[in-house]
């Protein structure tokens, strides 16, 4: 006799077998992919900061989201071949060349070693061709209720026919090779819109790519159907910080250091983070807190962004453009200026601190015309004694105005230590060694004014957007309040 199933056993049998059916179909659950693309277009512009940040971004991901799918695509890929460049300063000796080197402007260029990345698990390289094909391969993939991240650790530029068009900024990939972002929006259109798509964008110029959550990567107010949303490490037209070929991981101070810092619960070099970066105390670090950690406390030269930023900026209607809204509105960009502001010892009264904002910016304005007045003075320097030593070398050893030749070689191999002496006993010799000494420290001076500058920038665009939401709030329709509401979900979705 057979006896009726109890609803409980009916529905235990239909949920297994509908998961029997789903793992026949390879489709047992939801999947998160991240890809991960790094590397320069070159060897010479492929530094070992940005190897090092591929490499921070997967152990912080296998340690946050084992259960993750990794695509990482790395310069050349793997195998033989030179796409890392990393430095160290030179030994001031004749066996290092480096007296030599100084004399023809090649003092920094002789700490350059090069060598094949170190980066695990590389599927292929960044040439556009390839990696264009293997991304819509596995886009193509992709089915709804998964998630994807892409991340991108390397070099960007600007369209130089079209410099004013965001979405015609590029990626510098391997090769010389580049990819746009209405090429990139192209490729994202063969994902399912109903799979969220996320992204975080490093490079130079890297504002251009927030476009991919518009319609065709063009300049229009509305979202696009599919489901995406990111983050940029500067704005369309700024360059960005973090391509260092030093091994200095300590000084680094990029977007990638401080965003994966927060998702990961530690810095780089294993300590603590201070609290407060779990800005909504629910005990998970979100993607958009992690970028608002960065804001503050990257002491940079980068004003980052978020999608949901860059669609109130592009909301603004131009008649609210010039509306003084007076005190800024108790939102989260206010706090977070206000937390920042402390930080720099503004003072806390709105007049005041306009005021001493613009105090300190035209003093490091002034700071930085001082030592580019005494860069390009140097300069000039430093060529005019370089010119001088080369005709006094050349007139004793002629085939040094003939690199790369049969003269040249055998002069390395038999004079280059005699004609080092030659230099070292010059009498302007230690000038030239000191200045341009001193030149490097310039750059590194310059590098301190323009992170300075851009703190207190951070602080200005901060109480701006700050403004802006509180505009938002009062006069958006209701779409522009839901596609609003649908960014900051996205982007607040744990990783």
């Amino acid at each position: 006799m057979l006896f009726p199933l109890s609803r409980a056993r009916a529905l235990w049998a239909l949920a297994v077998l509908a998961l029997c059916a789903a793992v026949a179909s390879g489709r047992a659950l939801a999947e998160e992919h991240i890809w991960i693309i790094g590397g320069g277009p070159t060897p010479e512009a492929s530094e070992r900061q940005i190897e090092l940040n591929v490499k921070w971004v997967i152990d912080t991901l296998r340690r946050v989201r084992p259960d993750a799918r990794l695509h990482v695509y790395f310069g050349k890929g793997q195998g033989a071949g030179s796409d890392v460049k990393h430095w160290q300063r030179p030994a001031e000796t004749a066996a290092a060349l480096q007296p030599l080197a100084r004399v023809f402007g090649q003092q920094m260029e002789n700490g350059n070693a090069y060598r094949p990345n170190t980066v695990p698990d590389v599927l292929g390289p960044t040439t556009k061709t390839s990696l264009v094909a293997q991304l819509g391969d596995e886009f193509r993939q992709l089915r709804p209720g998964d998630q994807a991240w892409l991340i991108f650790n390397g070099h960007g530029l600007q369209d130089a026919v079209k410099p004013g068009d965001p979405a015609a900024n590029t990626l510098r990939l391997w090769g010389n090779t580049r990819l746009s972002v209405r090429e990139l929006d192209t490729l994202m259109g063969r994902v399912d819109p109903a799979v969220r798509f996320r992204f975080i964008f490093t490079q130079c110029y890297s504002g251009g790519f927030l476009r991919l959550i518009r319609p065709q990567a063009e300049d229009r107010r509305e979202l696009a159907p599919a489901d995406r949303c990111g983050f940029a490490a500067e704005s369309a037209t700024r360059m960005s910080e973090g391509c260092s070929a030093t091994l200095k991981v300590g000084d680094y101070r990029d977007y990638t250091t401080f965003f994966f810092a927060a998702l990961g619960g530690q810095t780089r070099l294993g300590e603590a983070l201070p609290d407060g970066v779990d800005r909504n105390g629910d005990g998970v670090v979100s993607p958009l807190e992690a970028h608002r950690y960065v804001l503050k406390a990257a002491h940079n030269a980068d004003l980052p962004r978020s999608t949901s930023e860059d669609y109130l900026e592009r909301w603004q209607p131009w008649y609210l453009r010039w509306v003084e809204t007076g005190r800024s509105p108790d939102n989260s960009f206010s706090k977070l200026a206000a937390e920042i502001a402390a930080q720099l010892g503004l003072p806390t009264e709105d007049k005041a601190m306009r005021r001493e904002l613009e105090r300190r910016r035209a003093g490091l304005v002034r700071e930085s015309g001082a030592l580019l007045g005494e860069r390009d003075a140097l300069v000039a320097t430093v060529r005019s004694r370089q010119e001088q030593f080369q005709q006094q070398l050349a007139a004793r050893w002629p085939q040094l105005k003939h690199p790369f030749t049969t003269r040249y070689a055998q002069f390395l191999v038999s004079d280059s230590d005699e004609a080092q002496a030659f230099i070292v006993a010059l009498p302007a010799y230690d000038d030239l060694v000191r200045s341009q000494d001193r030149l490097d420290t310039i750059e590194l001076e310059l590098v301190r004014v323009d992170r300075d500058e851009t703190r207190l920038g951070m602080v200005l665009r901060l109480r701006r957007m700050a403004r802006l939401l509180g505009q938002f709030e009062r006069f958006a329709s209701a779409r522009e309040r839901a596609e609003y509401s649908r960014l900051q979900d996205c982007e607040s979705a744990p990783l």
